[in-house]
């Protein structure tokens, strides 16, 4: 796999709201034939031996959990430059166009189509009244008052917008491997060898039971499942692009409040679309380097359910392929498990280390 190629292609993907769902498509398409071509035949989930775990095994579920349990404390943390956004805004609000529509709408010019359509029109001849008794410090003056009010809700919101992936429910995956060999995999998170992985085939796109709908529509809810690999590198994902958007969103939201219009906000919205719908997903496919060893892959899964947004944990349905016993396994661990694996008729492989190998290494033997 060229990961540099791959890191391109998912940078170089951009889903602006407003477009067709034709259109969304083909913007995806790429990503989709890379996946389709590169998928491993086998991705495994390492697990340590608890009622938890082996009943998941059991009953076919994958659970699925949102950023802020995860154990990076950057996983889905969004990075972007505050003191741009800002700068951002202030060339724009200073910009002579800008300034100049101002002062043209208080000369009798036509106000924008968007404003009309939102707002009576008395209060906008108010508004045209308001700026056609101000000069050009009053215009200034006006405009600085609104820099400083958008600049203290960025930085009231700056924590808040930073954790907005990783805190919401309504977006949980799941960490898979390509590596079944590797000794930290067992050691973080297969309970020191003691516990137990299952491998998985996605190859056929279809990532978990309900994406095998016909036609995707047979439930009254939204649900999307999407699978791909991380992106390791040294320096974290730039969001800037989006934070500005999410700053647009909050400000519009306190202003409609503050004036008893919230019910407009879907109308601002449509105004001002999101600029990159791919862009949680983006965030949450970007790690740092220290943990590439990893080699992981993530089950991503997206509902509007109320019931998903509120579980802390939900699950999703695929069934293992194999299951592979960690070398330190108790007895009645790998008794339970070889059990539920014929119930499933799939194969049963057990690790060991070889002692004439020099590498670390560790290697699975079938065992039924």
């Amino acid at each position: 796999m060229d990961m540099k190629s791959y890191s391109e292609m998912i940078h170089g993907i951009v889903v602006p709201a407003n477009l067709s769902y034709e259109e969304r498509a083909k913007r995806y398409q790429p990503l989709m034939d890379f996946l389709r071509a590169e998928t491993p035949e086998e991705l495994y989930r390492f697990r340590c031996c608890d009622e938890k775990s082996i009943s998941a095994f059991d009953q076919d579920q994958i659970w699925v959990s949102p950023g802020y349990k995860m154990n990076d404390d950057f996983d889905t943390l969004l990075y972007f430059d505050r003191e741009a956004i800002k700068s951002n805004l202030r060339t724009a609000l200073q910009s002579e166009n800008f300034i100049s529509a101002i002062q043209s709408i208080g000369q009798g010019s036509e106000i924008p189509a968007p404003a009309q359509n939102l707002f009576p029109s008395e209060m906008l001849e108010a508004v045209r009244n308001g700026i056609s008794q101000m000069d050009q410090t009053a215009i200034t003056t006006a405009i600085d008052q609104f820099y400083s009010l958008c600049t203290n809700e960025i930085d009231i919101n700056d924590t808040a917008i930073r954790q907005i992936i990783q805190s919401q429910k309504s977006i949980k995956f799941a960490c898979f491997s390509e590596a079944i060999d590797s000794a930290a995999m067992w050691g973080y998170y297969a309970g020191s060898s003691s516990g137990f992985a299952l491998s998985y085939d996605f190859r056929d796109g279809h990532y978990i039971k309900c994406d095998s709908c016909p036609n995707g529509n047979q439930c009254p809810n939204y649900k999307n499942s999407s699978l791909a690999p991380v992106v390791y590198g040294d320096n974290r994902f730039d969001a800037t692009v989006y934070a500005t958007w999410l700053v647009q969103q909050q400000i519009t939201q306190k202003m409609l409040a503050e004036r008893n219009a919230f019910a407009l906000y879907s109308l601002f919205q449509d105004m001002i679309p999101c600029p990159d719908m791919f862009m949680g997903t983006k965030v949450l496919l970007h790690k740092a380097s220290a943990w590439s060893h990893e080699q992981e892959w993530r089950l991503i899964c997206q509902s509007s359910s109320s019931k998903f947004k509120e579980e802390e944990f939900s699950y999703a349905e695929k069934r293992p392929t194999a299951v592979y016993l960690g070398r330190k396994i108790s007895p009645i661990y790998e008794k339970i498990l070889r059990h539920i694996a014929v119930d499933k008729n799939i194969p049963v492989y057990k690790m060991h280390i070889r002692r004439e190998e020099s590498s670390y290494k560790l290697y699975p033997e079938k065992i039924s």
